[in-house]
């Protein structure tokens, strides 16, 4: 036969023999007719729309247990509807849905969670009986002009032109509970029986105004002795009458100001609290040793309160709001020092380090799960 073929033919033989040009059409042919490429479509493409929504919807329950806990902490009730605000704004379309909203508070305002499914886009079983928390779900929403997340290759290569989509799930929560550290303490402590005397103890009740002896005295017996000598509940001050309190640690912190005249920095912070009613962060504590710039306090939490005027705090003037008067923090031989206002919750400031122990109202919440 290769005799047959003229020699000059023989070269062009050869290089039409060499040449696949349309070869990789006939692949790509023969791929889409076995479903291949459609099937490494619907991996890539459509799988990664499911992580995409996946990582959106988690990121908005995240985001709007958060927002739950913290309305749970500041608000006269809880506030569930901040869920889907922010469930929305962390969706790319900016559409979510956030299929329910349960968990506990000392307010009562949350319906309480089913049991855990085990699955993977689950919130976790209910912790600790008394433990305030709040689980969101979200998912793909499904009506109000979105639909479901559309698989569109998956569609094709099923052939199922009724299929619609996937909808995907997600779960978040939020914990909140006593704070245990804080870099933003007013540098002055209070005991723990003039917190219980202003709230009635475990459960406390918040905001009910009074006047709190800061250096116990005579004149307040029921709570007299807990104030070391020649101390006047002044700790350590950081800079601009603030403490640095890491309960966390040793749970100590030492008295500095054994006189009677309180620092300027710390006569400006005072002031500044009554005109703004912003919350002040008092360490509690339940005993104290030593004596004058000596003295030593066993803290055992943080308390929020707000501050409405104060007496006898030398050289400040007196702020005393009504309806007290100069004569319930009398001026006399026992000079005690007297703050007015009520304990109240409220968030410490980059605080993220949920305690346990007594809850005083200072409030640090975390995402749990």
């Amino acid at each position: 036969m290769r005799n047959l073929i003229p020699p000059f033919v023989r070269p062009m033989m050869r290089l039409l023999g060499a040449d696949d040009r349309g070869a990789f059409g006939v692949l790509v042919g023969m791929l889409l007719a076995t479903g291949v490429l459609l099937g490494m479509a619907a991996l890539t493409v459509d799988v990664g729309q499911l992580y995409q929504e996946r990582a959106e919807l988690q990121n908005g329950a995240d985001a709007g247990s958060l927002a739950v806990a913290k309305s749970c902490v500041a608000g006269a009730a809880c506030a569930p509807g901040t869920a889907a605000t922010y469930a929305n704004l962390n969706a790319k379309d900016g559409v979510s849905a956030v299929t329910l909203v349960c968990g506990h508070d000392l307010k009562g305002g949350l319906p309480g969670c089913p049991g855990s499914t085990g699955t993977m886009v689950d919130c976790p079983s209910a912790p600790a009986a008394g433990t305030n928390y709040v689980d969101v779900h979200t998912a793909t929403r499904t009506s109000g002009g979105s639909s479901l997340l559309p698989p569109v290759f998956a569609r094709a290569l099923t052939g199922n032109a009724g299929y619609q989509g996937s909808t995907v799930h997600a779960c978040a929560r939020a914990m909140w509970g006593p704070a245990v550290k804080s870099s933003q303490s007013l540098a002055m402590t209070l005991s723990l029986c003039a917190w219980t005397q202003a709230t009635g103890g475990t459960p406390p009740t918040f905001g009910v105004d009074t006047m709190i002896f800061v250096r116990d005295a005579p004149s307040a017996p029921t709570c007299a002795g807990l104030s070391t000598p020649g101390e006047f509940g002044w700790l350590n001050d950081i800079g601009g009458c603030t403490a640095a309190i890491d309960l966390t640690q040793s749970g100590y912190a030492a008295g500095s100001d054994p006189g009677k005249n309180i620092t300027k920095a710390c006569q400006d912070a005072l002031t500044s609290y009554v005109a703004s009613g912003t919350p002040i962060f008092f360490p509690i504590f339940d005993t104290s040793t030593g004596s004058g710039s000596g003295a030593t306090y066993h803290l055992v939490g943080l308390a929020a309160f707000i501050l409405t005027g104060y007496a006898n705090m030398n050289p400040l003037k007196d702020d005393i709001p009504s309806p007290f008067t100069k004569d319930s923090c009398p001026n006399g031989a026992t000079t005690p020092s007297c703050i007015y206002g009520h304990f109240t919750q409220a968030l410490v400031p980059v605080s993220t380090t949920v305690g346990t122990g007594t809850y005083f109202g200072a409030t640090a919440v975390q995402l749990a799960g």
